[in-house]
């Protein structure tokens, strides 16, 4: 090599091998971390169950009517004869044990005799009879529909002829009885207890047909939801009777229209407060 030339680098050493063991000689540089393992990105918000609102309840319980009009109102008739009858005993039961206020004139003396005819807790009897025998016939009539009901969350077509299925049929008909019998006692002390109560275990039969429970636990579990959930569960109660209320309006005929919505949108604020999925 001349003077001229620049020095030549010697060569580069070969690579080490790691000793025996795995570990890294004294003083080396460790290797890099691995990269993390895929997953849900940071900040992406957690899945599960969506949050209730309102605006989405009605709307779900509009849209999927809709999908199945015809098959939800010949369902609607069936439950309108079933508790049009429970309607006509407890009106003949109430008129046999209450009597209208009368009076009677004498003409001899001018003078009135009037009665009180049954008098108020009489009346009041009666009239807790009347409303516990057509909450009763609506509930053990109704399941059919709330068992449709839940099944269109679920993704599955509603068919009038499912409310003839006598699945858990028992545990219907005596969540039914204790639902009549609490809001009956309800009503004898001045209505709002009753109100209290219909409210409260409005969702016993959603338990009974969904989860399978047993009749004193679905009450249970159902007043436990409302209570946990006690805002969203009174703006649907409300709006729910609104709602229903306004198709009795229209000659009766919009309940045909309005009580299915309404059931099915209950089955929809069911499943969102029980941390269930809805099918869109």
């Amino acid at each position: 090599m001349s003077a001229n030339e620049p020095p030549v680098d010697p060569p580069a050493p070969p690579p080490q091998e790691p000793p025996a063991g795995g570990y890294q000689p004294y003083g080396a540089t460790p290797p890099p971390p691995p990269p993390p393992p895929a997953g849900t990105p940071y900040g992406a918000p957690p899945t599960g169950p969506a949050s209730w609102e309102l605006g989405a309840a009605l709307s779900y319980g509009w849209k999927k009517f809709q999908e199945g009009a015809a098959q939800w109102i010949i369902a609607g008739l069936v439950l309108f004869v079933g508790v049009g009858i429970a309607y006509g005993i407890g009106f003949v039961i109430m008129m046999l044990l209450t009597s209208p206020a009368e009076c009677t004139y004498d003409p001899e003396t001018f003078s009135s005799t009037c009665t009180d005819g049954s008098g108020f807790i009489v009346t009041m009897i009666a009239t807790a009879i009347l409303i516990a025998l057509i909450l009763f016939a609506s509930l053990v009539i109704g399941a059919g529909l709330i068992r449709g009901a839940l099944g269109v969350t679920e993704g599955r077509p509603f068919q009038a002829a499912s409310i003839f299925k006598l699945d858990n049929l028992g545990p219907v008909v005596v969540t039914s009885l204790l639902i009549a019998a609490g809001t009956f006692v309800g009503y004898l002390l001045c209505f709002l207890p009753g109100i209290a109560f219909a409210i409260a275990s409005s969702y016993s039969l959603y338990f009974v047909i969904d989860k399978g429970l047993a009749p004193v636990d679905a009450i249970k579990a159902s007043i436990n939801l409302v209570k946990d959930n006690l805002g969203n569960a009174l703006v649907w109660a409300i709006v729910g009777y609104l709602v229903a209320g306004a198709g009795a309006i229209a000659c009766g005929v919009g309940v045909l229209v309005t009580y299915p919505l309404v059931l099915i949108g209950t089955a929809y604020t069911y499943k969102k407060l029980t941390g269930q999925q809805v099918v869109a």
